[in-house]
């Protein structure tokens, strides 16, 4: 047996996915983990479906309300027993090779490598093209090492893609809650700044779905960029990227009738 994997699955109403996904766990070539399943309020029957999987490894812990899956996650890592995290969003799933692809890297790795992830791959909102991130063509020796300035600009990370080292987590912390959007590149960009990153260049991750799409929550995606923009406004300038950024920004809030709002943000530093 080899080092043990805590597994964390957020979900809230996904009964008819979240087999799915426990399943692509169950398959892993990889054995050596425990699932926790964090249920943020579920009004459906998904505790009906997760209860129907006979594996002791699977544990369940339920939340009467919805409080995001910020706080699900958070959850799951003050759960976990073991020495390494991984997370899988309850619509998604797992390439069998997943767990063993990246716990090999991860066992290859320095002490300062904290993290390990893997190329992702579904289907655009409203179905037709296909994506993966990263995207092809980026150079590989830009995919791992020391990223943070590549995640500042961009991320390419993502979460159900991630292996990561406990230890960095007790480091660096868990998933800011107040944040309703883009909490997952926020709490990346924490990690890269002081831990490095390897990287296993196959697709071992199917995403069915987008969360939050720009279109729908336009309002906590612009407050979550001009929060990023307040952290690291000095970094941003120091390489030369924040007058891009706040570009993008800008021209977003104006396209959504939020331009002035978003430069009042833009223009202060940010508590969250």
């Amino acid at each position: 047996m080899g080092e043990m994997v805590s597994v964390i699955i957020p979900t809230y109403n996904r009964a008819r996915e979240i087999g799915r996904a426990i399943c692509s766990v169950l398959r892993q070539t990889y054995q050596s983990y425990e699932i926790v399943i964090v249920d943020d309020g579920s009004t459906d029957h998904t505790r009906e479906v997760i209860w129907q999987i006979k594996d002791k490894r699977v544990r369940y812990i339920r939340y009467e309300q919805n409080q995001g899956a910020a706080h699900a996650r958070n959850v799951g890592i003050q759960e976990s027993r073991y020495d390494y995290i991984a997370f899988l969003d309850s619509d998604d799933e797992w390439m069998p090779t997943k767990l063993e692809l990246q716990m090999q890297r991860m066992s290859d790795a320095s002490e300062e490598v904290g993290l390990v992830y893997c190329r992702m791959s579904g289907e655009t909102r409203g179905g037709g093209a296909r994506y993966i991130c990263p995207p092809d063509g980026i150079s590989l020796e830009v995919l791992k090492g020391s990223m943070f300035p590549q995640i500042l600009y961009k991320n390419v990370i993502g979460t159900p893609c991630v292996l990561v080292r406990k230890k960095c987590l007790e480091q660096t912390g868990g998933f800011k809650e107040a944040l309703r959007c883009l909490e997952d590149w926020e709490w990346i960009l924490r990690i890269v700044k002081t831990w490095k990153v390897e990287f296993v260049d196959e697709i071992l991750v199917e995403v069915y779905r987008l969360e939050g799409s720009v279109s729908t929550n336009v309002g906590a995606y612009l407050v979550a960029r001009c929060y990023m923009v307040s952290l690291y406004r000095s970094e941003m300038a120091e390489a030369g990227m924040l007058d891009d950024i706040t570009e993008e920004i800008l021209t977003t809030a104006e396209e959504y009738g939020l331009l002035e709002e978003i430069k009042e943000l833009l223009s202060r530093n940010i508590e969250i």
